[in-house]
């Protein structure tokens, strides 16, 4: 956001935010782009933003408006993960 008066304009449970700035040292999962729903206040400038894999307080500065947008984003799709090798494929058989 480019200034503080924009929060005026985030309604709590609609308004869908997306970070401007990378904040994994914060947590991995917060990289630049990604967008999540404001859920409530913490401070006078910092919301409670719900991503799909974390909830944590962001900065007005850190994030931007997603216009025309509502709600919270599809999570993103899970990957399967690999067979481990050398494992059995079933368990052994017990007599």
């Amino acid at each position: 956001m480019k200034d503080r008066s924009e929060l005026s304009r985030v309604e709590f449970g609609k308004t869908r935010i997306r970070l401007t700035k990378d904040l994994t040292t914060m947590n991995p999962a917060l990289v630049e782009g990604l967008q999540g729903l404001a859920v409530g206040k913490l401070a006078n400038y910092t919301m409670k933003v719900r991503f799909p894999t974390v909830t944590v307080g962001i900065n007005w500065q850190d994030c931007d408006i997603v216009e025309g947008v509502y709600g919270m984003p599809e999570p993103p799709p899970m990957k399967p993960l690999p067979a481990q090798r050398g494992a059995p494929a079933e368990p052994p058989a017990q007599e």
